[in-house]
């Protein structure tokens, strides 16, 4: 695995000599990632002045440059910069000076079983304990209602809800995130992914609110302190700016009631607390509701229901 990536002996000794067996946090650009929850989440995990680089991938190993074309400057004189992509593993370290690992960079386009293979011997190397993969993904409940984490835990409720028992299996596009879960768990690791829940009209949108919910939710169960101080204020801004587009507008509170309603009566739980058989939504039919709550219930085809 030496080609796929290297490691920085400099921030390797500073673990080992931290004496923990990490916890590894972990989300790729590319897959879905609603809201830009762990996208927000890992700029502001990053942005710290202890934060060093632990492993390099090799991304001419891993990505289709002309299906993501880096940007190159041009100036006078002709090309003078390189923004080569970046898929790394740094050392953080959270409020209380914990260290623990961040995956993050451009999804690989290939060689997806040669680059969880060199994830896993990464694990093995620095004794990872849990990693933890983050993103989020559309809701049909509107931003009024809770904001729903979902981990392993939930799994079983989930699967019922969609196919209808919670021992039944689902299939899906798989995703590098999806499959480094899988083999860091055959190797023995503790591996789990945790999902906030966004308002699906708000998806074309950074939603802090989402960050926030899923960085709480990751911190409990990994035992790490986050400063989420930023990102709670600038929670706070977005459901300022939401609750004022409600108030000011008439069409946009109707359709926001009639979602509230929608959502209330959907998340009855019939008698003894098993779920009923309602289901959630398909992707498709998301994208059909947000259509039609743009077109039709707000009258505007042309702009998002709310703006920055």
């Amino acid at each position: 695995m030496e080609t796929l990536y290297t490691i920085n002996p400099d921030a390797a000794a500073r673990l080992e000599a931290a004496g923990v067996a990490p916890v590894m946090l972990y989300a790729f650009d590319g897959f879905v990632d609603t809201g830009v929850a762990a996208g927000l989440a890992i700029g502001d995990l990053v942005g710290r002045d202890d934060t060093e680089r632990l492993v390099t991938f090799n991304t001419d190993e891993l990505l289709d440059y002309r299906s993501r074309r880096p940007p190159m400057t041009f100036g006078a004189g002709g090309w003078s910069d390189y923004h080569q992509p970046s898929l790394g593993i740094d050392l953080v370290h959270d409020a209380a000076g914990s260290p623990f690992l961040l995956m993050y960079g451009p999804e690989p386009d290939i060689r997806w079983e040669a680059f969880v293979e060199a994830v896993a011997e990464v694990a093995e190397t620095f004794d990872v304990s849990l990693a933890i993969g983050m993103h989020g993904m559309p809701s049909a409940a509107p931003h009024t209602r809770e904001w729903k984490v979902t981990g392993p835990d939930e799994s079983s409720e989930l699967v019922a809800r969609v196919a209808g028992s919670p021992t039944a299996k689902i299939q899906l596009p798989g995703s590098a995130m999806a499959l480094t879960e899988l083999k860091l768990r055959e190797i023995g690791r503790d591996a789990r992914t945790y999902t906030v829940h966004v308002p699906h009209y708000l998806a074309q949108m950074p939603s802090p609110i989402g960050t926030a919910h899923l960085m709480r939710a990751i911190g409990h169960a990994a035992g790490l302190d986050f400063d989420l101080s930023g990102i709670e204020e600038a929670a706070l801004i977005q459901r300022g700016q939401l609750d004022k587009q409600v108030q000011e507008q008439p069409e946009l509170a109707a359709a926001i009631a009639k979602m509230e309603e929608k959502h209330d009566s959907e998340a009855v739980r019939a008698p003894g607390g098993e779920l009923t058989s309602e289901r959630l939504p398909s992707g498709d039919e998301l994208a059909a509701e947000f259509q039609r709550f743009l077109a039709g219930e707000i009258g505007n085809d042309e702009a998002p229901p709310f703006t920055e």
